[in-house]
């Protein structure tokens, strides 16, 4: 059943194998979930797994340069086929029995298939065996795959978000640095404390002294994306001072913080002079991984002009995320109490926090 008003998601949802074990089969299945970073697979035959749900993908780019995504199996007797990113490769080849697939998944060779000496090199006999394809696509650096194939088009998915982004031209982002931080925590926990304001002004005292409580918007959400920012007085190293903006950005953007959470673990900040992706990756029930990745706009990212900058908003981050992350474990751990079971919330701050609740419960209903 749904949370009461009033109420997140009980106990259970971060404590249960089971609850875990389900929530991957569904609400891991039947989204768009970030799979890996485009930056990763500049050229073709570049090779990456990833593990998504308990199903290992392969991202494969190809000579078209469009990155695919398949099941990371030979059609044969279940070898895996790629076990670590690899680079230059002109086709996929079973470990097991050599069998060869093409860049874009398609079976072009088994050898001494019909016998000794007797390969099959027939287009139309190994058609049939061509690689399992997951549904791929790409938003600039970031690629996501929908295992069960029925989610709306990305580019759907994503209108909650980019409806809001107009003003800033992404053309010439770049990546400039990663952060990882692993967790002994359920991914939840982490995207619920990325979205909620609340705690700044106890666990942040600098980021509260940037932009008190009181400028600060209340979280809102629409569909399968929550949402919250607010517009900051003065700059700082960290934020809006001593890096390129976005190209003609509007003067009421110029002090603006924005940030979204995409359903299920996909969250990012943009600011005038950089956006900031987060993701909480599920390693179990109580651990998960964050994967922070900072973007600055064009020679902001590697310019030596622009390195002090850019290195206050890296130190920025990991010091954030290293309090953040002693507060999601203590809830964590808190998880497991008598006395807690879905908390009482703020009816101004944690609206957003039932919502995401709702969110991973019709998600799994749904599936069933």
């Amino acid at each position: 059943m749904a949370p009461e008003d009033g109420s997140a998601l009980p106990n259970s949802a971060y404590t249960s194998d089971a609850f875990y074990r389900l929530e991957q089969q569904t609400v891991f299945r039947k989204t768009w979930v970030f799979a890996e970073f485009v930056h990763k697979l500049k050229d073709p035959g570049q090779m990456i797994p990833v593990e998504i749900a308990g199903a290992s993908i392969v991202l494969v780019k190809g000579k078209d340069q469009v990155i695919r995504a398949f099941h990371n199996v030979c059609r044969h007797r279940g070898a895996r086929l790629v076990n670590e990113a690899v680079s230059g490769k002109k086709t996929f080849v079973c470990p097991n029995h050599s069998w060869n697939y093409s860049l874009e998944g398609k079976l072009i060779a088994r050898p001494h298939f019909y016998g000794g000496d007797q390969h099959d090199l027939n287009r139309e006999s190994c058609h049939r065996a061509d690689l399992k394809a997951v549904r791929c696509e790409v938003w600039h650096d970031w690629i996501f795959v929908n295992l069960d194939g029925n989610a709306p088009g990305l580019e759907e998915y994503l209108k909650p978000i980019t409806k809001h982004l107009g003003d800033y031209d992404f053309c010439d982002l770049r990546f400039g640095e990663s952060l990882e931080f692993e967790i002994k925590a359920n991914w939840k926990l982490a995207i619920e404390n990325f979205i909620e304001p609340y705690h700044v002004f106890s666990c942040h005292p600098w980021l509260h002294s940037f932009v008190s409580m009181a400028e600060r918007d209340p979280p809102t959400f629409e569909d399968h994306v929550l949402k919250c920012g607010y517009t900051f007085k003065k700059t700082d190293p960290a934020r809006g001072e001593g890096l390129p903006y976005f190209p003609d950005l509007p003067a009421h953007k110029q002090n603006r913080g924005d940030w979204y959470v995409l359903f299920p673990n996909f969250a990012f900040e943009i600011f005038p002079d950089q956006v900031d992706v987060f993701i909480a990756t599920p390693l179990g029930f109580e651990r998960c991984r964050e994967t922070i990745a900072l973007y600055f706009i064009g020679e902001g990212a590697d310019s030596e002009e622009y390195a002090p900058g850019r290195n206050a908003v890296i130190q920025n981050w990991h010091d954030l995320n290293l309090e953040d992350v002693g507060v999601i474990e203590r809830m964590q751990a808190g998880s497991h109490s008598e006395g807690f079971d879905g908390g009482v919330l703020s009816p101004y701050w944690d609206p957003v926090l039932q919502h995401f609740a709702k969110l991973v419960y019709q998600t799994m209903e749904s599936a069933n």
